[in-house]
C-alpha cells in the first residue's frame, strides 16, 4: 500500500489569498491615517524650530558683527513679505546683495506672526529695526512671533543685554 505525501491536499497551497491581502491593507491604511496628522504636526512644528533658530542666530550675528566691526549694525524684518535683511553684511551666496533671508522659501515654509517692540508689545508693526551699537547692545527690545500652520514660536531680544531667547 502507498503512504499518502506529507500534505495531503493534491496541490499545495502557494501565495496569499485575496482577503489575507485585503486585510493587511487596510491595517496599513489605518496605521497611515493615524501616523499622517502626527506627522504633518511635528513638520509644522521642525519649521517653526528652524526659523526662530535662523533668526535667533543671524540676531546674535549682527550683534557679534556690530562689536567686531566697532560701528553699528542694523537688522529690519518686514511683515508683509516674511523676510529680514542684515545692513553692511553681504549675502552667504552672492558677494554684491546684502544679507537677506526669505522665510516663505524653503526649508522653512514659514511667516511672522507678529513684530513688536518691547516699549509697546500690544502694538503690531509691519516694519521692525533692530540698531546694533559698536558694543553689540541693541536700541530696544523686539519680539519677534513666527507660525508654520498652526504651530508658533517667539524670538525675544532683551532690551538692556541684547541677550536673544526663544520661547
Amino acid at each position: 500500500m502507498l503512504k499518502p505525501p506529507f500534505n495531503s491536499e493534491p496541490f499545495p497551497r502557494s501565495g496569499v489569498s485575496f482577503i489575507e491581502v485585503l486585510i493587511s491593507v487596510m491595517i496599513t491604511g489605518i496605521i497611515a491615517s493615524i501616523a499622517m496628522p502626527v506627522y504633518a504636526n511635528s513638520l509644522l512644528r521642525y519649521r517653526v524650530e528652524i526659523s526662530a533658530q535662523r533668526i535667533a542666530q543671524d540676531i546674535a550675528q549682527t550683534s557679534r558683527c556690530a562689536r567686531q566691526t566697532n560701528s553699528s549694525r542694523t537688522i529690519t524684518f518686514t511683515q508683509n513679505v516674511h523676510s529680514y535683511t542684515i545692513s553692511n553684511l553681504s549675502s552667504l551666496d552672492r558677494a554684491s546683495a546684502t544679507y537677506s533671508v526669505n522665510l516663505t522659501q524653503a526649508p522653512y515654509n514659514s511667516a511672522f506672526l507678529s513684530l513688536a517692540t518691547a516699549s509697546q508689545p500690544a502694538t503690531p508693526l509691519s516694519t521692525l529695526s533692530i540698531v546694533f551699537d559698536r558694543f553689540g547692545m541693541p536700541d530696544q527690545g523686539v519680539s519677534v512671533s513666527i507660525k508654520a500652520g498652526t504651530a508658533q514660536m517667539r524670538v525675544d531680544v532683551a532690551p538692556t543685554t541684547g541677550k536673544v531667547s526663544i520661547q
